[in-house]
């Protein structure tokens, strides 16, 4: 188990930066594959190695789901701005390799290829966050942050990093396939799920998401520095799910495209809102050291 280091959380600008000219991303050579991509699943549910870049905030003290990231290089796991400028922070924990929380080693029976167990989870603390320096927490406009780990993450067939868009430029429309994926609770008011769950998405045109009411009302409405999607079962995002990741896979290698970033009671049916990655490419490069 990884030892509780206090955290330093900092607001960094693209002006203070010394690596607008590297890129220390996971390479694309490696970042955004999955096992299961590899051979035939006996159902369409989540398993043991899909995913394996998405992370779990803790609460160190209480072991409790806060949030949801995910793992962009062997160093930093990104999320929202709001889920790392909370109290618990202090005592963050961030968990890789998980599936079921309730198990310590997660095993799965296969109809094809008997049983299947997962690698223990790992476990570690924060070294420093970056938050957005424009993050605005009433409005939720440039939620996003970084947390940088405490050491190097190992790798595996459980735990990879995750492609974000190789250019700014990247073209969605309405029709294409996005995948959701997390432990956030269905309903508001019950805990977390317990396994690994699999949604699918699509996008809703970002104009007709602004002129929805619930939004127009509210000091949290979307942007162009948004992306707003709905959900299969037609809800909107769920306490533990922010942080989570709207993904895109493009030839069997996964693409971050968005992060959960704010929506409306669990069970309305309205869309989640969130962060479109492709708008904060720069700083997320600018951002990260080796």
């Amino acid at each position: 188990m990884a030892t509780a280091i206090l955290p330093l959380i900092v607001l960094v600008g693209a002006a203070g930066s010394t690596l607008s000219e590297s890129n220390l991303l996971a390479p694309r050579s490696f970042c955004g594959f999955q096992h299961i991509d590899d051979y035939a699943r006996d159902n369409d549910n989540v398993t043991l190695d899909e995913f394996p870049w998405i992370a779990l905030l803790l609460d160190g003290t209480t072991k409790e789901l806060k949030c949801a990231g995910t793992l962009i290089n062997y160093r930093y796991v990104m999320t929202v701005a709001h889920c790392v400028l909370n109290p618990w922070n202090n005592n963050l924990v961030v968990r890789l390799g998980e599936f079921n929380v309730m198990t310590d080693v997660d095993c799965l029976n296969h109809t094809s290829f008997g049983e299947e167990c997962s690698d223990p989870v790992q476990e570690y603390s924060a070294e420093n966050i970056i938050v957005h320096p424009d993050y605005n927490p009433r409005t939720s406009h440039n939620d996003i942050g970084l947390v940088r780990l405490s050491r190097n993450v190992e790798y595996s067939e459980y735990i990879r990093p995750i492609c974000l868009p190789s250019t700014k430029e990247l073209d969605l429309n309405e029709c294409v396939q996005l995948a959701a994926s997390g432990w956030g609770a269905e309903i508001d008011d019950v805990p977390p799920v317990v396994r690994k769950k699999k949604l699918a998405a699509r996008l809703l045109p970002i104009s007709e998401c602004m002129k929805i009411t619930m939004f127009k009302n509210s000091l949290k409405r979307p942007t162009n520095d948004h992306l707003c999607a709905y959900e299969v079962r037609e809800s909107s995002s769920c306490r533990g799910e922010s942080g989570s990741p709207l993904m895109l896979s493009v030839k069997n290698q996964w693409e971050q495209v968005g992060i959960v970033s704010f929506g409306f009671v669990c069970g309305l049916d309205f869309p989640t809102v969130f962060v479109k990655i492709t708008s904060y490419l720069d700083w997320i490069k600018e951002n990260v050291r080796p």
